[in-house]
Order: C-alpha cells, then sequence, then structure tokens
C-alpha cells in the first residue's frame, strides 16, 4: 500500500511539472498586463496587440521590450502607416535579449548590439534589425539601429518600468528607434532632443550609423574632447568611421591598448581638414591624423589612394580599408563610412607606440676601454682548455715573485674581463704567471689518469 501512494504521489507530480509553464519553456509573463499598470503606454500596447507583437513577447523568455509613452505614438499615429510597416517599428523595439538597469551599466566597452524581434521574423534585409546599444559617459544608454537610418535621433534610455531577471525587461526610452519616412503631407516625427550633456559630435555620429565608434569615443575622455576642439577648427575636419561590426570585432582587442594608445587610435581616424569625397580621391599619398605630433616624433600618418571609384586607407592591417558610404559631406565635416578599424603602424607594425617609445641607441661607454695591447705571453682565457680551467684555477696558488709584496689586485686569480682592464705592464706580469699556471695544471691533469689507473690495479 505505501509503495501504491509513493507512486501515486509521484505521478501527480510528474503531471504537473508536465504541465507548467516551465516545463515547456513558456513564459511567465503578459506583456499587456505590465503595460495596464501604467497609463501612458495605452498605445503602445495596443499596437503591440495589433501587429502580433505581443503573442510573440508572450511566449518567449529572456527579452526586452522598449516602451514608448502616447506622445511618441501619436507622432508614429499621424504617419497613417501600413501595416506591415507598422510591424516594421514595433518588432524593432523587442529585443531577444535580457537586459535590466543593471546589465544596461555593465555592457563590457560602452558597446553591445542586439537581435530584434523584427530581424528573427526573416524579414529584415541583411542586419537591419539589429540595435545598437551604447553607453555614454555619466551613465547615459541609447538605442539605435545598426547602421544608417532615417536620421531618429537615438532613444535614449530613461526609466525601468518592469525587471524579472533573465525572463522580461520593460523599459521606457525616449523616442522610437526607426520610423519609415512619412507619407505625403503627413508630419515627420518631432526629433527628441538627446540630453543637453551629450557630446555634439558623438551624438552626430551616433545618428548616422556609427554608434560602435561613438561609443569608444564617448568613453575616452581625452579622444572626445580632442575630436569636440578640432570640430571647430578653421579647416574642419574629415572623420573616418569603422562600421559597427568592424568596432564590435576589435573591442577585445581595443580593451587591451594602454589608455595612450586607445587615445592616439581613435585619433588616427581623423584628418584636421575637410576632405569632400571628390578631393578624397585626389590625395593619393600621406595625410597627417589627429594623432601625428611632429614635437614628439609621433608620425601616425595615413594613406590615402583612389583604387578606381574606391577610396582605400592603408595602415598597419594586412588588407586596406574601403570607404563605403559618404555619411556626410558637408563643410567644414565630412564623415565617411568605412569597412574595418584602421591600425596605427606605431602600434600594430612592431611599433612602439606613445606609452612605449623606441628604446634608444646603445650609448658609448663614459669611460672607454684602452686600446689593445698584444700580451707579452698568451692569456689564459685564450688558451686554457675550457674542461681545465674550472679545476685548475681554483687549486692553484699564485706563484711567488721576486719582487716587492703584490698589491690586493694581484694576489687573486684574474678574470679576463679583470685582465683586460689592467695597463700593459700588469698584463705582461700576468701573463707569464697564468702561462706558469696553465702549464703546472697541465702536468696535473695529465698526471691524474695515471694515479687512477694503477689505484685500479
Amino acid at each position: 500500500m505505501r509503495l501504491a501512494g509513493v507512486a501515486a504521489a509521484s505521478a501527480v507530480l510528474l503531471l504537473v511539472l508536465a504541465t507548467s509553464p516551465s516545463c515547456h519553456g513558456a513564459s511567465s509573463h503578459k506583456i499587456t498586463d505590465i503595460l495596464a499598470l501604467h497609463p501612458y503606454f495605452t498605445e503602445f500596447s495596443a499596437a503591440l496587440t495589433s501587429t502580433g507583437a505581443a503573442a510573440e513577447i508572450d511566449r518567449r523568455n529572456t527579452i526586452t521590450v522598449l516602451a514608448v509613452d502616447n506622445a511618441v505614438m501619436a507622432q508614429l499615429k499621424a504617419q497613417k502607416l501600413q501595416p506591415k510597416d507598422l510591424e516594421h517599428v514595433i518588432y524593432l523595439h523587442v529585443l531577444l535579449d535580457y537586459f535590466d538597469a543593471t546589465k544596461l551599466g555593465s555592457i563590457q566597452g560602452g558597446f553591445a548590439q542586439a537581435t530584434s524581434l523584427y530581424q528573427a521574423t526573416g524579414k529584415a534585409q541583411a542586419s537591419e534589425g539589429i540595435v545598437n546599444i551604447t553607453v555614454f559617459r555619466g551613465g547615459r544608454v541609447a538605442f539605435a539601429l545598426s547602421g544608417p537610418s532615417n536620421a531618429l535621433p537615438a532613444a535614449f534610455y530613461q526609466k525601468s518600468i518592469q525587471e524579472a531577471p533573465y525572463d522580461i525587461a520593460v523599459l521606457q526610452v525616449s523616442a522610437l528607434i526607426w520610423s519609415p519616412a512619412p507619407l505625403a503631407g503627413a508630419p515627420a516625427p518631432a526629433a527628441v532632443p538627446p540630453p543637453d550633456a551629450a557630446p555634439r559630435l558623438a551624438d552626430l555620429l551616433f545618428k548616422n550609423g556609427c554608434g560602435g565608434f561613438a561609443g569608444l569615443l564617448d568613453s575616452t575622455a581625452d579622444a572626445a574632447a580632442t575630436f569636440e576642439r578640432s570640430a571647430g577648427g578653421a579647416g574642419g575636419l574629415t572623420i573616418f568611421c569603422p562600421g559597427d561590426k568592424a568596432v564590435a570585432a576589435f573591442n577585445p582587442s581595443f580593451r587591451n591598448l594602454s589608455a595612450d594608445d586607445q587615445v592616439a587610435l581613435l585619433l588616427y581616424h581623423v584628418v584636421a581638414a575637410h576632405y569632400s569625397a571628390q578631393s578624397l580621391k585626389a590625395i593619393n599619398g600621406d595625410v597627417n591624423t589627429l594623432a601625428t605630433d611632429g614635437s614628439k616624433g609621433y608620425k601616425y600618418n595615413l594613406t590615402v589612394h583612389a583604387d578606381g571609384n574606391t577610396v582605400k586607407l592603408s595602415s598597419a592591417s594586412t588588407s586596406a580599408a574601403k570607404v563605403t558610404k559618404t555619411l556626410v559631406d558637408k563643410a567644414p565635416l565630412a564623415v565617411y563610412l568605412i569597412d574595418a578599424v584602421l591600425l596605427p603602424r606605431e602600434l600594430f607594425n612592431n611599433g612602439q607606440g606613445r606609452t612605449s617609445p623606441a628604446p634608444a641607441p646603445a650609448s658609448s661607454p663614459a669611460h672607454p676601454p684602452p686600446p689593445a695591447i698584444a700580451p707579452a705571453s698568451p692569456p689564459a682565457h685564450a688558451h686554457t682548455p675550457p674542461d681545465l680551467a674550472p679545476v685548475v684555477a681554483p687549486a692553484i696558488p699564485p706563484t711567488p715573485r721576486r719582487r716587492p709584496a703584490p698589491t690586493p689586485e694581484d694576489t687573486p686569480a684574474a678574470s679576463p674581463d679583470a685582465e683586460d682592464s689592467q695597463p700593459p705592464a700588469d698584463q705582461k706580469n700576468n701573463g707569464a704567471r697564468d702561462t706558469a699556471s696553465w702549464s703546472l695544471g697541465t702536468a696535473v691533469a695529465a698526471a691524474v689518469p695515471v694515479i687512477v689507473l694503477l689505484v685500479l690495479l
């Protein structure tokens, strides 16, 4: 009876586990119920339901929803989008990974990428459903599409609405991540300005498809300050911005550089002059970059050359980086998207970099040795057999000489280096003494085998 009861209880337990949501990997949240607690998200909640995004969110685990309030949704509704376009917009605001406030603040390198629900539908072209997450100084976090978009400002994180660790996070953001071009007669979405503290140049790069590079720049205070100062220069500025994929792949190597070398690498992507797309093709040579510092001998030159209609930039990389798109070309600023991170030769081509200057050439000794003088007899280190020298030298005392008592320098057996530094007269005496020591040592060495043989017999 007891065994039967245990079996029955086990069967009930298995049935409960089998029918529980966690057993099937189903989520334990319902997005519309979460948003219903906040009346300023009613329009966004309705859009999630009408596009089918709510059902997708409810059946998934490890997900982040970037919610916008009714004011932002009113701007979107004014465009009177087709259902497929509305789906595109809303699905971009659902990330298939978990990001709560704590995780956002601990993103390594201040830059990460996340796959959106739109990318997972298979409708996205290439990586247009990938969302960049950039952490700026002061903890500001921005979300934007990977690659150039319709120039919408970045959507900045505002606050957390709900967090269930590694299940779902609902975050409020300041603006839409993306929106299609408005239809004729429909007003464009009002630009939601970023915080006043946002670096102007870094934000411009971020909004033009350079989120990864902008994140590196903003996390490197000295480089950001130099960018801002140079942007107001009389000659203008030309920036070569690596694409987000290139930055993401290079990020581990960037973090391994010293602080000074990180600054140098970022400044290496900027030329202190405005080069239009046409004038860029006419350079065909080296140009100085913001990392160039003639007073310290830092060249950091970048080689620019045209290959047909393609502009290539040669650095320490095995292959030249290519300019793939003109993002901004309006004096005094030009920004070009490139397909690789530029590597300064001074840092990556067996160079020493800013923090490790090349060693100075070996200087001459303060007191050069006297010219070599041929000794009167062969020196010990030139003729003594290597296997006998260690045995004989410690055992043979100095040979008595008929002259005043030797000085302390003459008493011990002289080493080769010491002999070379003796004056010529002492070299002659030492040579004679060493020759005698060598002769006696040779005799002793020759006698040892005979004595050993007699003992054995």
